[in-house]
């Protein structure tokens, strides 16, 4: 278990922020074993056969299908939205004893450490320096490939999750925040209990907050940063994360449907996770310009809002297009 008391200075200092680093570390943790990240798995299929001659070797001695991830692979973020190169020019600045402390405790956990892994562990406590620049070449190589592609519905995804879990906070206090976090997590009057196999006490953030990072591949874990010099940060799962990769039509309730008329209540339901028009059309087996027109009536009935993601127009529920669902008994 970790306890951590929230002060009220800490309270109104809770920020959230998106990682594209902590993605793509995450998105390695599930082809190591995919079995546990059973929703990934079509993004799996669609990934494995990309990797190709990469050498994943520098990520693969740190990353193991569980149980403790170096901090400093992927540091809390200091902004709210940071590109990934800069994510990556703070990972290449990591000093020497940080690695070795890190890279230290990894070894002493003795989690997965085979002597596979215990080789490539080495040059990270003789030196590191160059390993960690190996290391950023290999993330950089292993990015462009794996994660950079769905980027764009993965950011609409933490975007709209934030937005809820503002609101929550703001309408219900940190309650309502931690309340459906993650089933490990608990708040109380200023305690934040997190549930792991080992035991941390009294964290204390000192005024500085804490950092919430929704990570779609993060499911089904919650991992918790708490150590020095880091922001003590809580990395989860977003809401929708179940249907980031679902593509089959879904089936709609008679009553929606006779509510909303089929086509439109099929696109209203189709957007349990943001999509575009073309990946909405196809998901649904119609064309493009029929989802088009259904998509403008819903949006002039204020149940859906539009997003623009780079050359991308996403589009996702709003809060009244959510409670129409909800009403209908549609909300999974």
């Amino acid at each position: 278990m970790i306890t951590i008391k929230l002060s009220p200075e800490d309270l109104s200092r809770v920020r959230f922020a998106f990682s594209p680093l902590w993605e793509t570390v995450a998105s390695f943790r599930v082809l190591l074993d995919p079995g546990r990240h059973a929703l990934h798995l079509p993004w799996v299929e669609q990934t494995r056969g990309k990797l190709g001659k990469l050498d994943l070797a520098p990520l693969y001695a740190l990353v193991r299908p569980d149980g403790y991830i170096p901090d400093f692979l992927a540091p809390p973020p200091t902004t709210p939205l940071p590109a990934f190169e800069d994510e990556m020019a703070r990972l290449s600045e990591t000093p020497a004893k940080t690695i070795v402390r890190e890279v230290e405790y990894l070894k002493a956990s003795g989690e997965g450490v085979g002597p596979d892994r215990e080789s490539l562990l080495t040059p990270y406590l003789t030196k590191p320096v160059a390993s960690l620049k190996r290391l950023a070449a290999s993330l950089l190589r292993y990015h462009e490939v794996a994660v950079a592609p769905h980027w764009p519905r993965l950011r609409v995804l933490l975007e709209g999750d934030v937005l809820k879990r503002a609101q929550a906070l703001a309408f219900g206090g940190p309650q309502a925040l931690f309340d459906d976090l993650h089933p490990s997590v608990r708040y109380r009057n200023g305690l934040l209990e997190v549930e792991k196999p080992f035991q941390i006490e009294g964290v204390v953030p000192g005024g500085r907050g804490i950092l919430l990072v929704p990570c779609a591949f993060a499911w089904p874990k919650l991992y918790a940063i708490i150590e020095e010099p880091w922001q003590p940060s809580l990395v989860y799962a977003p809401r929708g994360a179940a249907k980031l990769w679902v593509s089959s039509a879904s089936h709609v309730d008679d009553a929606l449907a006779a509510a909303l008329g089929l086509g439109r209540a099929s696109v209203l339901k189709g957007l349990a996770i943001p999509r575009i028009t073309t990946e909405l059309a196809r998901q649904l087996g119609l064309s493009p310009s029929t989802v088009s027109e259904h998509l403008s009536r819903l949006r002039k009935a204020g149940l859906v809002e539009p997003h623009r993601s780079g050359r991308n127009v996403y589009y996702r529920l709003s809060r009244e297009g959510e409670q129409v669902l909800e009403l209908f008994g549609e909300r999974d």
